[in-house]
């Protein structure tokens, strides 16, 4: 699967990579050796993850990872992102030019009734004329001795001289959209690695619940430790957090990224959170599966807990505040194991497991959920908010209209970025503090901050 979609990026790169080469051509003509070379390197430079994702899959990312200094990998997936951007936006002029020429080519033609009438007259109004002009043959020959004839002084006329500042800001105009392109893409990789953004989310309570009142949860999600996401940058993600002074903190799956070696800088992390409470929650996500392979899921978990982690599969705790209680539970990540590991509920049955160990006494009920399409199945039940990731909030946002967010996960389901609610029942989609790619437009990296405030 994933080789497959290294190759068609790969395809799609090399593409729009002779597109840019032959713009460049047309445009500079007298330096085609150095367009040559500049479009060779950064073809390379742009196409050597996808190309090793087709080769060697997994690995390949790995590798580059490993071996490939940081900058150069950023730049890189940022070039990535800017070429990509650059071919989507050439389809959507193309097919924005093709839809006007075909309106204009609507308006424009004729009847066909009218077409038929317009071909009988010209037929007569021909006949007409070449009865009523009967002149010598001798007039029409004379015409072009006339010309051969003209005075030797005449100068004939000649191409028109073309205007050299016309055509200078024609072709800088042409480069107006990769030069956006690319400082949008460059942008997003800036912005990918800025301090994150706090979202605050109010979670109303029953007012004689005092205790709750002011009460605060704080989100953590798809941190991706190995994944453009080393020992400096989960040092500033631990400071941002702990810098809320957040009484209870949770995270949302995928910590990890895909390897067990990945488990000791999430332990590091984890160690340095300092909840008020004293309470770290922990739901496993697709990657802690994804990093288990390379040893056993009871390993993972077994790290995640000794680093201080409450790790819940299925199931809620009570959390004791003062007079009063909260109940914080988890849902599996769903999906089917693999060979050799432990089976998985159904998404239903570990929702009415979980829920079930929730008493129905008028305290607030929380749920964990790496996939926010859980909410689809949980929306009718009794809980009051559902915290999820897994999305990454789309990392490439253009706003929102209503529930709709207008981000490149749009078509693949509704609830991924932000505050959703269903007859009372909330959810809240955090858009991550790592990503598939370093890059990040109008989606910065997350923290989500839930206080809890009387109804």
């Amino acid at each position: 699967m994933f080789q497959l979609g290294g190759l068609v990026v790969t395809l799609v790169n090399a593409l729009l990579g002779l597109l840019v080469w032959r713009r460049l051509r047309a445009a500079f003509p007298r330096h085609g050796a150095l367009i040559n070379g500049l479009c060779a390197a950064g073809l390379l430079l742009v196409a050597h993850p996808a190309l090793l994702m087709t080769v060697a899959s997994w690995s390949g990312l790995r590798a580059i990872q490993r071996h490939v200094p940081e900058p150069v990998s950023l730049i890189a997936m940022g070039a990535q992102v800017a070429l990509l951007m650059y071919g989507l936006l050439l389809g959507i002029a193309a097919a924005a030019a093709a839809v006007f020429r075909a309106l204009r080519l609507g308006r424009t033609a004729p009847d066909a009734g009218a077409v038929v009438d317009a071909r009988v007259d010209s037929a007569a109004q021909v006949d007409s004329a070449a009865q009523a002009n009967s002149a010598p043959a001798a007039q029409a020959a004379k015409a072009p001795a006339a010309q051969a004839n003209s005075a030797p002084g005449e100068a004939k006329a000649g191409p028109e001289p073309v205007d050299e500042i016309r055509r200078r800001l024609v072709v800088g105009a042409s480069w107006a959209l990769p030069a956006a392109a690319v400082a949008v893409s460059m942008g997003g990789v800036l912005a990918s690695r800025q301090r994150p953004v706090v979202v605050r989310v109010a979670l109303p309570v029953r007012r004689e619940l005092t205790s709750l009142h002011g009460v605060t949860i704080a989100q953590l999600s798809d941190v991706h430790v190995g994944s453009f996401m080393d020992a400096e940058r989960l040092d500033e993600l631990r400071d941002a957090i702990n810098a809320v002074r957040a009484d209870i903190h949770v995270i949302t799956g995928d910590l990890l990224d895909h390897h067990v070696s990945q488990l000791e800088l999430s332990a590091r992390l984890l160690r340095g959170l300092r909840p008020a409470r004293g309470q770290l929650f922990f739901c496993m996500g697709n990657h802690e599966y994804i990093a288990a392979r390379s040893a056993s899921i009871p390993a993972i978990m077994k790290g995640l807990e000794e680093a201080g982690a409450q790790v819940l599969v299925d199931e809620a705790r009570e959390v004791r505040l003062g007079g009063d209680r909260l109940w914080m539970g988890a849902i599996d990540y769903p999906s089917r194991a693999r060979p050799g590991e432990p089976a998985r509920r159904p998404t239903a049955d570990g929702l009415a497991r979980a829920l079930g160990q929730m008493q129905d006494d008028g305290a607030p009920r929380v749920l964990l959920s790496h996939h926010p399409g859980t909410f689809r199945a949980a929306r009718e039940l009794p809980f009051d908010l559902m915290l999820s990731g897994h999305t990454h909030g789309g990392q490439i946002s253009l706003g929102r209209i209503g529930d709709y967010a207008l981000t490149p996960m749009l078509p693949a389901g509704l609830y991924h970025n932000g505050l959703y609610e269903h007859r009372g029942r909330r959810l809240h989609v955090n858009a991550g503090a790592g990503g598939w790619l370093p890059v990040r437009i109008n989606c910065p990296p997350e923290i989500t901050l839930v206080e809890l405030v009387p109804a």
